[in-house]
């Protein structure tokens, strides 16, 4: 008979014991394998697994009586069946029977089990992931079943609330606080304010981005433990082993569900992979502000994992080697929270403008070239709305033709549109025009303050000599994009608005006519620091 392995509570001394003995099940086991998890005994019987929950009363969880086990095995096989096909099989009984324990007996119950078949353990996400033998299609596959599954998970009244910043912003306070005595060990103290200040600073601004989640309905009974150990790839695909002792890990933002998969494909060394689940499950549910959350979550599920390894790392009772490997796995979730975090900094919106000459357009594509931000010229986009290619020449009196204000309005409106798209997403955005209306640049104050944005303008200004001398060498270019020249230029800079209020002190002056590529260096530094 297989040795008791561990600490086994003397209340199921007797029942631990007797699952190690062939007879005390239905049929003939073959070999019986004995398992731990920190909450669960585990046994392994043939084709069949029998998983007992232990007499445990942990605060976020209570396994502390008998009746409270059955309960809870009730709610596991329930709950999981909704992501897995004839692997949850029902609750069992144990008793004693003929002066004998057995699984079925007809005594007074003395512990209930959750009855599963077993699953290849050659399928098991964890393990393919680790041998590298995951690809896009399983990913794929593993969306098509997560996306019906939320679409029909239970929401509304009771389960709302877990997604509203207040529940929110305590549990990250909370992980904070039991975090606080690995500070200076497991995580640095620079690491530990950090995570702090960008977690806090997130929630603080979009708090009305998380009370629409709450009422487009986003907030879903879901499986609240979504990670690759709790996946099966088999013929067909099993998400098992969801939380079912405690609603308030369970009830959660789709997005924060999604965000446990992606950040342990991101520790797991597959980026790729992590990109591609959020990517198809926005493609497949049309939810595309789960972008501008799934850092947030990713940073707050990592945390909570270099916890509980923070905790494991402490557990007298574990061997010396597996207690170093907690450090290290919380060392490294630790990281990735850090990680996460650094981009959880709002979006910028970045306004290049000015008189034609001064530089603007040159200034937007180095800056555009050095953050890898995308760029949105009102040259090319006017262009494009007249139907004409960008390099096509329009030698317009002022303010006629494809410059008239109907189309200049036409052409701020198609670049405010285009810049909400990526914004909503978190994703900053350079504009490059002239924006010589003060209603223009108005606008987009307000679509930075609509979408949780930075907005900074960036003035461009040369010495009236240093603007004639670039229209002229522009009129003989054959591939400029921009039709300003020296014969409309003094019209523009009588028509062109004073800057004002509130834009005025969100504008910085740029002198263009530097060397480019240490202008856009210390730039670059004014807007990170918010000089």
């Amino acid at each position: 008979m297989p040795a008791l392995s561990q600490f086994i509570h003397p209340e199921q001394e007797e029942v631990i014991r007797a699952m190690l003995r062939s007879e005390t099940y239905p049929g003939p086991p073959g070999e019986i394998i004995h398992l731990q998890t920190h909450i669960s005994h585990v046994f392994l019987a043939g084709d069949l697994v029998y998983k007992i929950k232990k007499p445990l009363d942990l605060g976020f969880l209570n396994f502390s009586t008998l009746a409270g086990r059955h309960y809870f095995c009730r709610q596991e096989v329930l709950l999981n069946r909704r992501l897995t096909t004839d692997l949850y099989l029902k609750v069992v009984r144990i008793a004693s029977q003929n002066g004998r324990i057995r699984i079925g007996g007809r005594g007074e119950a003395l512990e209930y089990a959750v009855q599963m078949r077993r699953m290849p353990q050659e399928r098991m996400m964890d393990r393919l992931l680790a041998a590298g033998q995951v690809n896009k299609n399983e990913i794929g596959s593993i969306v098509k079943k997560l996306v019906p599954f939320y679409q029909k998970a239970r929401t509304g009244r009771g389960i709302d609330p877990f997604g509203r910043y207040e529940i929110i912003s305590k549990n990250t306070e909370e992980n904070f606080f039991q975090t606080q005595a690995y500070v200076g060990g497991l995580i640095s103290s620079r690491m530990f304010n950090r995570i702090k200040a960008g977690t806090r600073g997130f929630l603080k601004r979009n708090r009305a981005l998380f009370e629409r989640r709450v009422q487009e309905g986003r907030i879903r009974d879901g499986h609240g433990d979504l990670h690759s150990g709790n996946i099966c790839l088999d013929r067909e695909i099993q998400i098992y082993d969801c939380i079912e002792f405690n609603h308030r890990f369970r009830y959660a933002d789709i997005a924060c569900d999604l965000a446990f998969l992606s950040m342990d494909l991101d520790f797991y060394g597959y980026p790729e992979f992590a990109e591609f689940l959020i990517q198809e499950y926005i493609r497949l549910s049309g939810d595309r502000a789960v972008t501008r959350l799934i850092d947030f979550y990713q940073a707050y599920r990592a945390y909570v994992r270099a916890k509980v390894h923070s905790f494991s790392s402490e557990d007298s009772e574990l061997p010396r080697q597996e207690r170093k490997d907690h450090i290290q796995k919380a060392r490294r979730y630790y990281q990735l929270a850090d990680h996460y975090t650094g981009r959880l900094s709002p979006p910028r919106l970045i306004v290049v403008f000015g008189l034609m000459g001064t530089g603007k357009t040159t200034l937007a594509k180095a800056l555009a070239h050095k953050t890898g931000w995308p760029l949105l010229s009102s040259d090319e986009i006017r262009k494009t709305l007249a139907g004409i290619t960008p390099t096509t020449r329009q030698w317009e009196s002022f303010e006629q033709g494809i410059y008239s204000e109907k189309m200049s309005r036409k052409t701020y409106q198609e670049m405010r549109f285009e810049a909400a798209k990526r914004l909503n997403q978190g994703e900053s955005v350079i504009l490059d025009g002239s924006y010589k209306r003060q209603s223009e640049r108005l606008a987009l104050v307000a679509l930075a303050e609509k979408t949780n944005a930075e907005i900074h303008f960036l003035e461009c200004r040369v010495p009236l000599n240093e603007i004639q001398r670039r229209l002229a060498q522009r009129e003989h270019q054959a591939d400029a994009v921009s039709d300003g020249r020296r014969a409309i230029f003094n019209q523009q800079r009588q028509d062109f608005d004073p800057v004002e209020e509130p834009v005025k002190s969100k504008c910085l002056l740029i002198r263009s006519d530097q060397v480019m590529e240490p202008l856009i260096s210390k730039l670059i530094r004014k807007l990170e620091n918010n000089d």
